[in-house]
């Protein structure tokens, strides 16, 4: 992991992650794979890694000499990781440290045709929760800073397999954007986020609300039909969540997906929650349908061009 000498900001360098098999055709969509051969289907246990946490009606195993078989969801570690426990030395040039930390792969349904934004309540409900659960069993690890769990869905949006899955990074430091996220919320007189879901939940940008959360195209949104969800009431990371919380989250992330799916047309798209151990931080979620492109002004810049107003994406997402 390797440190830039002017901005105190991180890129890691994983050779691993090139080596990585996609079933996507160059230039193609995302076209399935065939059950029999996919790793992450039911039977092809043995074609990944061993489960460090597999979700069953009857509890929560962790793979064996034998594979737990009956699950509706199961994580293990990538074969392709961008950290590892026991990685290499770091080269002597520049400014390098070891990126050890951890790497898994969420899948998150036996059914390999299964899409997100079609899951039932149940399923969102168990989904936020395995969530949790991986967040809250990396984050008490020795030398993790930071747990980034994010979702890749559609070969446009960075996904090499189409069976649904989320992965999971923990990480030895706290990314640079968040600590100074940090630090502008630390000079104000009270949670800027806060702020914003009482601004937003009377404005032309909401989308949908429950007890628990709002649904925004926000007010800066970076990429087109870019919707963020956030909590009412201030808490930092999915552990402060009580099972109520949960399964407002798992309500409003559906019509999220939903909505996007049935605009758009099932639009490729990343969601990224949020969150930090951090008290003064605020849990949120965003989703980016990757339907433009970052080119040269965005990557010159940092600063994104954004070609549909989010007054406009979230009256057409309230339609829906």
């Amino acid at each position: 992991m390797r440190r830039h000498y002017f901005l105190n900001e991180y890129c890691i360098i994983a050779a691993e992650r090139g080596k990585r098999p996609s079933e996507f055709k160059h230039g193609g969509t995302t076209d399935r794979s065939d059950p029999k051969t996919c790793p992450f289907c039911p039977g092809n246990e043995e074609r990944t890694p061993p489960a460090v946490a597999v979700y069953t009606d009857d509890g929560i195993y962790a793979d064996g000499d034998e594979k737990v078989k009956d699950w509706w969801a199961r994580s293990f570690m990538n074969l392709y990781p961008a950290m590892a426990q026991n990685p290499e030395p770091p080269t002597k040039e520049w400014v390098a440290d070891f990126a050890r930390g951890f790497h898994e792969v969420i899948v998150e349904s036996p059914d390999h045709e299964s899409d997100p934004s079609r899951f039932s309540r149940r399923d969102l409900e168990r989904l936020i929760a395995v969530y949790k659960d991986r967040y809250n069993h990396h984050i008490s690890q020795e030398g993790v800073e930071y747990v980034s769990i994010f979702k890749n869905w559609g070969r446009v949006a960075g996904a090499s397999l189409s069976h649904t899955h989320t992965q999971l990074v923990a990480l030895p430091l706290v990314p640079s954007a968040l600590k100074r996220e940090i630090e502008a919320i630390s000079s104000e007189p009270r949670c800027p986020y806060c702020s914003l879901v009482e601004r937003e939940a009377s404005s032309d940008r909401l989308i949908y609300e429950n007890d628990g959360f709002v649904l925004i195209a926000p007010f800066s949104s970076q990429v087109p039909y870019e919707t963020w969800i956030l909590p009412k009431k201030h808490v930092s990371s999915l552990e402060s969540l009580d099972p109520e919380g949960l399964r407002d989250l798992a309500e409003v992330l559906g019509e999220a997906l939903r909505r996007l799916d049935r605009l758009l047309s099932g639009p490729p798209y990343n969601y990224m929650i949020q969150q930090l151990q951090d008290c003064r931080y605020h849990l949120n979620i965003r989703i980016q349908p990757a339907i433009s492109t970052m080119a040269g002004f965005e990557k010159n810049t940092g600063i994104f061009i954004n070609t549909v107003p989010p007054e406009e994406a979230a009256s057409q997402l309230q339609e829906i």
